[in-house]
This record gives structure tokens, C-alpha cells and sequence, in this order.
């Protein structure tokens, strides 16, 4: 048999859509999308048609939410299930379409289709022999649910009879907990019933009751529906008891109630197909309906058109992300849609401003009640005159008349968010999402939530679209940070919230990331200064900003080195203190109080100070800053790098951090004295004094302990100042005293980095530290080779252009680079030793050790066995060095091998390290082989690759270095091996789409919610050359390609608010893009190069150049509505790359 044709992609349109298709799907092992909506409707579909879809999370299930394997294989038992009996001359044919078997015949073709909006998608099966081609789409209607359309056409020269079974299985009323659908999911099929409401097609799926196995009763009062259309004379089915008959060719009994089985939505009729005829119908399903609503829609329901109301979600999908800049349009079809595909899922995590920098006055009033009751009492009738909206500035300036520091941070910080969500998906079962959109009463709800070491990665790129908020993000981050400088694991509108210890669940931890806060918040310091240069510098003495009260408290030095994994002791009592004072306080309970009860307020520059001095008493001279919080840093499965880990990736992006500090801030600090928490003033001193006194350059072991020894003694005793309530008092210090501290950080930091340089170019990513004793000291070991490591380097500003381009050659050459996806792993991909070929003690290392002998000669086998080889192992029990300890201390209680154990105990814990190298082992990235696994890409870091790319690129060709053309093409030979540059053979998945990694055994895994969107969103702008400095808008496209401008005119479809809306054409010879909601058009031209600025009165400014003057750039930074649209002439000096 002839092997199946490969997979192949192009580009088509449906219904006036453009759309990505796949053909040749059966080809593909079966891969996971998210089908997006404008409501809070969801689903995760898969390649092979299995699904699971709902409404708000997954405790509004429609189909069962499982994980994404088990979805794989639940097609045909859950979600779409379609059978096809043709008439021939001599007997009947049975086809099942996207049956599960039946990829192999080459007689079936498929084909999937996603629309580039991202909310509809399309399965097509083509049976050759039979002539007939069966599809079916999904596509969300907001107010109706979700809508299956369905066709089957005849393409042969014969009239066809067709008899049809075709709808959903496994239908799940509302209200069964998803706990239960997993793993009683037949206790729930005892509660469910079915009826048919007559007449009419639509069907009802409840709980007869309330699932619980308490006393007491329990109403379940909202449902699931689904409806008909088409098929006219259909019978209806309520269960899939009667497939077994339909099959036998029984005509099946119309079904109008069943209980206890588990619902069906099944449609079946006989039909005569003409040669090129066509039959269609559809079905609409939902959840979440009470019995008020379920009447409404069987009273709607010969007046509702599902079409119209598909269009309209398509429309408000395209405005949402029309707005944060989604739109794009050129020569390269697939660079235009993956873009829009990165803003897409950019907005899923981190929301959308709907409004632009308009604030809802409403909401901003219910938002400070929430947070602080208190203030917003004092202030109720100013917050209850707000007008219905407001631009964030007029509330800045209201509030600032009142002179109340609590409601002057609140309002700093409102971000009126809408449509965000956790990155919780089957592929991620682990994350849990929730999408809320409106409240019980129907209302608009603005709101968000995420771990903050993922939003405010995606705040970053949501911001350049709208910078108003720049500085509410910044204030966001700074407010939630706390006084010993980390920041709690989650952030929404309702504030902040950490993990509480559960000795009852193995998962449980409690801990501090580091990496993040400060790369996180530097991006975001960053875009502020481009933007607007003197806005945050001017305020730096202002006390703006409070202190996340988070009851963590971190152990001392000794403690920390005697056993750095075990660093944070929860403070039970503080976290009920905190607790019980939410209700009467609001949100504000969780930050740091003075004596009064008040919230402390701090300035800018103590808040930047504590996150610098928090690093520098974890800073390992040579190695790093130590990870002594009990987390691990931006790869989660590096998680045993905690304790003894050493990070040069903090190390690099430290080093970006005090840099901008002494270029952007410390000028603003001028000669007065600055007022700082006492505990600070003293900490910076002390640090000032130790790096004065030290030699960045000193590689010796002993002194590099003595260094290390007083700056983490001085962490101690600021620390414990902080949890004994110091931070109330104050003091002074010189800003010369903070400009000294700067630049000596700065001197050790870079040397440190070059001591991590390898001979091949390469910078360590990772080492792990050693204290000695006698006498004192400390030893680094290195670790492999990491990608991360790269990344920090190149993105730290150390590194001059010629050295930027020997790190990347070098990594084209390094065991990181994968050659069939042409990208980047995380570390080196290495073959595990087989199961017989683990756990082997060498025969010299028994009989070398009296107790394993004595044991083995005993024949007990509590810490050794024999295996018929003569091979001696552990016993299989002892899978840990706390195992083995336990299993000694149980034979030291027997007088036979007391002596024995405490003669030989640390040299049988030596021949277990030398068995199994624990000491070695960084996590779970280094046995398994998916996620952050062995052979995996991780696109996320590779994106971030990228980014780091790009930024050297422009610093070099600022100061035109002549390695600028070099990086280019480093620059392109990684944006290749990117997914949208691969035929969907390769990536395994639409190219379009971002999927989170690649392991080495197959395609695309996880699709969509990555942070891999966010560093795209920021190297596309920066491919179109748009470039913020000293507040100006400017445009300079030196990395665009000349594949990008049309050679024809084309369309571009602007999908914003106001006037911008709408759809332009874009001439031969060029290409579109919006920024802030303003479209762009690059023409290729002749003569100077200009800007032509059409503005909404009509009239047009010609501006020579690439750049708009500052007032023409603060009007588009403003969304201001004054600017409809920017042409850049590009000038006859301008050469796209080839």
C-alpha cells in the first residue's frame, strides 16, 4: 500500500475568512488546539475531532474535561460522532467518518481548517471511493453556546441514498464537579436525566439532584440544552443505547426521556443525494442554564439565526484583539497571522484594556472599597461622583486633590483588565483557569488573575498597545513586592495571595522565584523611560508605594547553609492575622501596616533599592546569586537547583537592572539627602562598605567565603529588623553613598559573568555551590551547558558585538542545537542508562564495605539485594538518600549491625551517591522527555532567543558596528527554525498557532498559552522597526524583508474602536500594520524619507523623516482618537533585506 501523502498547509477562505488548512490530517499523530472566543465560552479541541468545551472553567463542562491524552483517545465516545450507511447496487457500505481506525485507507482524506481570527475550525473527510465528502465546523455564538454545522456532499455522478446518524455523545448536565466526572464519572451518570422538550428539537440535561453523599437535600437548578436545525424529519436521540441497532440497520425508537445514562444529542435520517447535492443541518449546545433561561431560548428559538450570532462573536473577537494591535498585513500571509495568533493569546493571559486609557468610574469606586473600605468611606462622595468614564489621567489628577496616600497607590495601580484567564488547559492539568466575564447579574466585569512570574511578562507586550498603563503595571509590581524583597505567587484585582503549606498534599510548597522580578520588572522600567523619559526618575522620593505583608520569613545565614533547601518558615499566625482583618480592612490587610494599622507607604527608590540589595546578599562572587528561596527560577524543572544553586542567569539580568539604575535614575536622585526605611539605609551602607573593602577579581575560595559571609549577614540583620517591624523607622542616606553602591555592583556582577565564560564562547547558566569549613571556604562546580544561560547574557548589555556574534556561532555549533527543527534546545539531549542498567553497585564497593558484606553474607536484604546475575543493588525501596537514612536508622536500632551502621554509614551513603549521583541531579529536566524535558524545544526560550538577538542588533547598529550584518543573518537562521516558518509536517500542528515545546518524539505540544507570545509580539514591532526613545515614535525597518511588502494591493482589515475601525487597502509595494490602534502603511518609495499623518479633522501633517515629533507621538501613546492613520514613505534610501 502506498504510503498516505505528507501533511500539507496553504492558505484559503471560508464564508469571506481567511484561513490556514491542513491537508492530509490523518498523516499527523493527533495534536491539541484552543478554539478561542469573545465570551467565556472554551474549547480544546483536538486534531482527530475529540474534545472537551464548556463554559467559565472546567467546572462548567459540556464534554468531559480530562487531560489532553485521554481526550485523544475519547474520539467517538465524547463530543462529535457521526455514522454514514451508503445504498449500493448490491449492499450497503458503513462509513465513520474520523473514525479512529481508519487512517490508513487511502481512500480517506482529511483536511482541518482553522480561520485566522482563531475561533472557528473546520474537519473535512473525503471518501474517494464513495464519492462523498463529509465536514463539519465549530464556531461560538456568546449568547447561544456552541454551534456545530454540518454538511455532506456528493461528488460523484450517481444519486446517493444516505441513511445518517450524526450528533454528540456524552453530554454532561450542569453542575457535576469535575473531581467527580473524573473519578466517578459513572456516580454521575446516576443523577443525569434527558428530555426532549416538545415540540421542538431542543433537550434538556440535568442532575436530578445535587450530587452528595450528605443527609440533607440539594436541588441542582441549571442545565445543559441542545437544538436542531436541518435534517428535516430527523429522529431524535437522547442516548447512545440505540447505535448498537443503527448499525444492525434497526430503525432506532424516538427517545423523549431517559435517566441514568449518559446524554446523547443524536440525529438520524435517510437522505437522496443528487449528483453535486448537498444536506446540511446543524446542533447547538450549552451549559449553565437555569430554568428561566432554558425557556426563553425554546420561545427564541424559530427566530434565532446561529449564523448571525457566530458572526457577531467573530466580530467581537476581532475588536478585542484588534485593539491590542493584532492586525497586520504584508506579503507573508503566515507572519501577519501568527502575529495576530501571539496578540491573541497574549490577551487570553494577560487581558485587554477595552477601553483604551479610560478608566470606568463605577468600577474604579467598587475596586478601592475592595481594597480599602476605610479610604473609600472618607472619600465616598467624590468616588461616587465619578463620571460613567474617565481617561486615567483626569483620575489620576481627582484623586491626587484628595492628598490620601491609600487611594493615591489604588489608583496608581487600577488596571481595568477584562478577559484574562490562567494558562490552564488539558496539556496543562496542573493550572486551573477561569474565565469571568460578567458577574450574577449579568454586568461587564473587569478582571484578572494569574501567577505574577507569568502576567506581568504578558502586561509588557499588552502595554505597548496602550503605555497609559505602563506605570499602573509598574506600581502593580512594586506594591506587591515585599519588604525582604520577592513578590507572592498570585496577582489579581482582588490583590495579592501566596501558597499556604498542605501536609496533606505532596505538591504543596512554599517558596520565592527570583529571575523574574528582576527582568520582569526592568522591561517594564524600561518602556517607562522610552516613553515617557522623566516620569518615574521625578517621583523617585515620593512614598507612592506599600509593602506586600507576605508571612514568609526567611532563615538566618547559619541556618541557610546548614540546609539551604529548607529557607522559608511560614508564619501560620500572621497569615490567620491577616485573614481575619480582609473582611474589615479589604485587600489592603495583606500589605505591611505601621503600628497604627495604617498602610506603610515607601518611595521609589527604596522600593528599587530593596529588590538590588535583596540580590546582593544572595551573590556568590564568580558564581551567581544564590538560590536559597526554595524555588528554582524560570525552567520549573530545574527544581532541585534549589538550595546549592547558583544563578548566572539573575547574575546577567541584574547586571542589566543596576545599569539602568545609573544611567535613568540615579541622575534624578540629586544631592539631598534620601529619606529611606532605617533597615534599608543601614543594609546599603554595609553593602557600600563590604564591596569597598573586597576584589571583584579574587578568585580565592577563602576570601570569596569571607565576602560572602558578610553581605548574607548583612541580609540576616536587615531581615530581621523587617520582621521585627523596623521598617517603620527612618533614616538618611547620601545619594553619592547609593551611587558608590551601583557602580561596585556593577564591577563585581561583570566580573563574575566573564569568570562564567567557557572556552567555546558559551556562558554557564548554572552552578552549584559548596561551603567548606576547615577553614572556611567556598567552592563552585559547574553545570552542563544551558540555553537560559545564553539568553541572560545576551540580554545583559555586557557583551560587545563582535563577542554577541562568537556566543551565537558557538551555539549554532553546541550540542544545544537540534538540526531537524533547526532551534534550540534547553540543555544538551543525552541517552539514560536502560532499567537493568541502573542501580548497580560495584562488586569492590561491597566487599570494600564491612556492613553491605556482613549484610549480604547474612542473606537480609533491607539494603542490598542479589539478582540472579550476581549483581548486588539497592533495595528497590530506597529511591532516595532520605529512604536509605531511614532504612540505617532502622538497623542501627538492632544491636546485630548497631556497630556496623555507625562504623559504615557514611560510606554506604557514599556508594549509594556514587550508584545514583543525586548530587547531580538538577530536576525533572533530566529524566523525562516531554515539557522542559530531554530533546525537548521549549519555544518560550527560544522566543526569548530572539529577543535577546534583536536587542544586540540594535545596540550594534546604533553605534554601527560593523557585526551588524553578521547578527542579521544570526538574527533570521533563528526566527527559521520558529513554528510559523515550518510546513505543519514539521511542526506537527497549525504553523500559525504557538505551541509551548517540541520534544524530540513529536510534534507541537500545548498549544496557545505561552510566553513564548510575549517576546514575538515584541520582536515583530521590532522587525517593523517602531522604536520609542525620549518619548518620539519612530520608524526604522532596517531587519524587514523585501517578502513583506505586497506586490499587490491587498487588503487590511483594522478591527479597533472608533474611527480606525473599518477596512483599508494597502497599495502594491507595501505593507500595514496599527500601533496603539493607529494603522501604519510602509510604502516602498523614492525621495526623502517622510511620515504623512491623516488626523481625524481632516487635515494631513507632512513630516520629513522616520520620527514623530513628541506631540504627534504622545497623541498616538494617548489613543486619543486625533490620529486615523500614519503613511511612511520609506525613501529611495531604503533597502529591505533580500
Amino acid at each position: 500500500m502506498d504510503a498516505s501523502p505528507a501533511p500539507a498547509g496553504s492558505w484559503c477562505a471560508i464564508d469571506d475568512e481567511r484561513c490556514y488548512q491542513i491537508d492530509h490530517t490523518q498523516a499527523l499523530p493527533p495534536f491539541l488546539i484552543n478554539l478561542v472566543t469573545a465570551s467565556d465560552l472554551w474549547m480544546f479541541v483536538a486534531s482527530n475531532g475529540a474534545l472537551t468545551a464548556g463554559r467559565g472553567s472546567a467546572e462548567g463542562a459540556l464534554f468531559p474535561y480530562q487531560t489532553v491524552d485521554r481526550i485523544y483517545d475519547s474520539i467517538g465516545h465524547a463530543g462529535p460522532f457521526t455514522l454514514l450507511e451508503v445504498a449500493t447496487p448490491t449492499d450497503a457500505y458503513l462509513w465513520e467518518p474520523f473514525s479512529a481506525d481508519v487512517s490508513s485507507d487511502p481512500a480517506i482524506v482529511r483536511r482541518l481548517t482553522k480561520s485566522t481570527t482563531g475561533n472557528r475550525l473546520w474537519f473535512e473527510e473525503v471518501h474517494t471511493r464513495l464519492g462523498l465528502t463529509f465536514r463539519y465546523g465549530w464556531a461560538s455564538a456568546d449568547a447561544l453556546g456552541w454551534v456545530r454545522t454540518c454538511e455532506l456532499a456528493n461528488t460523484g455522478e450517481k444519486t446517493l441514498n444516505v441513511r445518517v446518524l450524526d450528533g454528540l455523545r456524552n453530554l454532561l448536565p450542569a453542575g457535576i464537579p469535575q473531581r467527580i466526572e473524573a473519578a466517578s464519572s459513572n456516580l454521575a451518570d446516576a443523577y443525569k436525566t434527558s428530555e426532549l422538550q416538545s415540540p421542538g428539537t431542543l433537550a434538556v440535561y440535568a442532575l436530578a439532584a445535587g450530587i452528595t453523599d450528605h443527609p440533607v437535600p440539594l436541588e441542582s437548578l441549571r442545565a445543559s440544552i441542545a437544538w436542531s436545525r436541518g435534517l428535516p424529519g430527523a429522529t431524535i436521540l437522547l442516548s447512545d443505547r440505540q447505535v448498537p441497532d443503527w448499525r444492525a440497520g434497526r430503525q432506532p425508537v424516538p427517545e423523549t426521556h431517559c435517566r441514568g445514562l449518559r446524554g446523547a444529542y443524536l440525529l438520524t435520517a435517510t437522505i437522496a443525494l443528487a449528483p453535486g447535492g448537498r444536506e446540511s443541518w446543524l446542533i447547538v449546545a450549552d451549559t449553565g442554564l437555569d430554568q428561566t433561561s432554558v425557556l426563553h431560548r425554546i420561545q427564541n428559538l424559530d427566530t434565532t439565526d446561529p449564523e448571525a450570532a457566530c458572526r457577531r462573536s467573530t466580530a467581537a473577537l476581532r475588536t478585542l484583539i484588534g485593539a491590542a494591535d493584532g492586525a497586520q498585513a504584508g506579503g507573508e500571509e503566515t507572519v501577519a497571522a501568527h502575529h495576530w495568533a501571539n496578540v491573541l493569546f497574549n490577551v487570553l493571559r494577560g487581558g485587554a484594556f477595552l477601553d483604551g486609557p479610560n478608566i470606568p468610574g463605577a468600577d474604579f469606586a467598587a475596586h478601592a472599597a475592595r481594597h480599602n473600605r476605610a479610604a473609600a468611606a472618607r472619600h465616598a462622595p467624590t468616588l461616587q461622583s465619578l463620571p460613567e468614564t474617565l481617561h486615567r489621567d483626569d483620575l489620576l489628577a481627582r484623586i491626587e486633590a484628595l492628598a490620601d496616600p491609600d487611594l493615591a497607590r489604588i489608583a496608581a495601580e487600577y488596571l481595568p483588565l477584562r478577559f484574562s484567564r490562567r494558562h490552564g488547559d488539558p496539556s496543562r492539568p496542573w493550572n486551573q483557569f477561569s474565565i469571568r466575564l460578567r458577574d450574577s447579574r449579568g454586568r461587564r466585569l473587569l478582571a484578572y488573575e494569574g501567577n505574577w512570574r507569568d502576567i506581568f511578562q504578558n502586561w509588557e507586550a499588552l502595554c505597548l498597545s496602550c503605555p497609559a498603563f505602563f506605570e499602573a503595571v509598574i506600581a502593580k509590581f512594586l506594591n506587591a513586592s515585599t519588604a525582604d524583597g520577592f513578590n507572592p505567587y498570585r496577582i489579581s484585582q482582588e490583590g495579592i495571595d501566596w501558597e499556604v503549606p498542605d501536609p496533606g498534599d505532596p505538591w504543596s510548597s512554599i517558596g520565592y522565584w527570583g529571575d523574574h522580578q528582576v527582568i520582569y520588572l526592568l522591561k517594564l522600567l524600561e518602556w517607562s523611560s522610552r516613553h515617557r523619559p522623566d516620569g518615574l526618575p521625578r517621583t523617585l522620593r515620593e512614598r507612592r508605594y506599600a509593602y506586600a505583608n507576605v508571612p514568609y520569613r526567611i532563615t538566618g545565614y547559619a541556618a541557610m547553609r546548614n540546609d539551604p533547601r529548607s529557607t522559608i518558615v511560614f508564619d501560620r499566625e500572621l497569615d490567620h492575622a491577616i485573614r481575619r482583618r480582609l473582611p474589615g480592612i479589604g485587600a489592603d490587610a495583606r500589605l505591611l501596616a505601621d503600628r497604627e494599622g495604617r498602610v506603610l507607604h515607601v518611595s521609589l527608590a527604596e522600593k528599587l533599592l530593596v529588590l538590588v540589595l535583596n540580590r546582593l546578599t544572595h551573590f556568590i562572587p564568580g558564581g551567581g546569586i544564590w538560590m536559597n528561596t526554595q524555588r528554582p527560577e524560570w525552567n520549573d524543572a530545574n527544581n532541585a537547583l534549589v538550595g546549592y544553586g547558583v544563578s548566572v542567569v539573575t547574575l546577567a539580568y541584574l547586571r542589566r537592572f543596576l545599569d539602568h539604575l545609573r544611567r535613568v535614575f540615579a541622575p534624578a536622585l540629586g544631592t539631598p539627602p534620601l529619606r529611606l526605611s532605617g533597615p534599608l539605609a543601614e543594609l546599603a551602607r554595609t553593602a557600600r562598605r563590604t564591596l569597598d573593602q573586597a576584589d571583584p577579581k579574587d578568585p580565592d575560595p577563602g576570601r570569596r567565603r569571607e565576602l560572602v559571609d558578610a553581605l548574607a549577614t548583612a541580609g540576616e540583620c536587615y531581615r530581621s529588623r523587617v520582621y521585627d517591624g523596623g521598617m517603620e523607622e527612618s533614616d538618611d542616606l547620601d545619594p553619592a553613598e547609593v551611587i558608590r553602591l551601583l557602580d561596585l555592583a556593577l564591577n563585581f556582577v561583570d566580573q563574575s559573568l566573564l569568570a562564567n565564560r567557557r572556552p567555546d564562547h558559551l556562558f554557564h547558566a548554572y552552578n552549584q555551590l559548596e561551603f567548606s569549613e576547615t577553614p572556611p571556604g567556598l567552592s563552585l562546580h559547574r553545570l552542563p551547558l544551558m540555553l537560559e544561560g545564553q539568553v541572560a547574557v545576551l540580554s545583559s548589555g555586557l557583551l560587545t558585538p563582535a563577542e554577541t556574534v562568537a556566543l551565537l556561532e558557538g551555539l549554532r555549533r553546541s550540542p544545544l542545537h537540534r538540526a531537524d527543527q533547526n532551534s534550540y534546545l534547553l540543555y544538551p539531549d543525552r541517552t539514560l542508562p536502560g532499567f537493568l542498567e541502573r542501580n548497580r553497585i560495584p562488586a569492590e564497593r561491597v566487599a570494600a564495605s564491612a556492613l553491605l558484606a556482613a549484610l549480604a553474607k547474612a542473606g537480609d536484604d533491607r539494603l542490598i539485594v542479589q539478582d540472579p546475575a550476581g549483581c548486588h543493588r539497592f533495595h528497590p525501596d530506597l529511591v532516595s538518600g532520605e529512604a536509605l537514612a531511614a532504612r540505617l536508622d532502622e538497623l542501627a536500632a538492632e544491636p546485630r549491625w548497631a556497630d556496623l551502621v555507625h562504623a559504615s554509614r557514611e560510606e554506604v551513603q557514599a556508594c549509594y551517591e556514587a550508584v545514583f549521583r543525586h548530587r547531580a541531579f538538577t530536576g525533572r529536566s533530566g529524566s523525562m522527555f516531554g515539557f522542559e524535558g530531554l530533546g525537548c524545544i521549549y519555544w518560550h526560550m527560544v522566543a526569548k532567543l530572539l529577543l535577546a538577538i534583536q536587542e544586540s542588533l540594535f545596540t550594534a547598529a546604533d553605534k554601527a558596528a560593523p557585526e551588524v550584518p553578521r547578527l542579521t543573518e544570526l538574527y533570521y537562521d533563528v526566527r527559521t527554525g520558529l513554528g510559523f516558518n515550518k510546513s505543519p509536517a514539521a511542526y506537527g500542528a497549525f504553523p500559525t498557532d504557538p505551541y509551548s515545546h517540541t520534544p524530540g518524539h513529536a510534534g507541537a505540544q500545548q498549544p496557545g498559552m505561552t510566553g513564548q507570545v510575549k517576546e514575538e509580539i515584541l520582536t515583530r514591532f521590532g522587525e517593523l522597526g517602531v522604536r520609542i526613545e525620549n518619548g518620539c515614535l519612530g520608524f526604522r525597518p532596517f531587519l524587514l524583508r523585501a517578502s513583506e511588502f505586497s506586490p499587490n494591493a491587498i487588503p487590511f482589515p483594522v478591527f479597533g474602536r472608533g474611527e480606525t475601525s473599518g477596512a483599508m487597502e494597502i497599495p502594491p509595494a507595501s505593507l500595514g500594520f496599527t500601533y496603539c490602534s493607529v494603522p501604519v502603511i510602509y510604502r516602498l518609495g523614492s525621495g526623502p524619507a517622510s511620515l504623512l499623518v491623516d488626523q481625524a479633522k481632516g487635515n494631513t501633517a507632512m513630516i520629513p523623516g522616520s520620527v514623530l515629533p513628541a506631540e504627534f507621538s504622545a497623541r498616538v501613546f494617548a489613543r486619543d482618537g486625533s490620529i486615523r492613520r500614519i503613511e511612511a514613505n520609506l525613501g529611495g534610501d531604503y533597502t529591505p533585506l533580500p
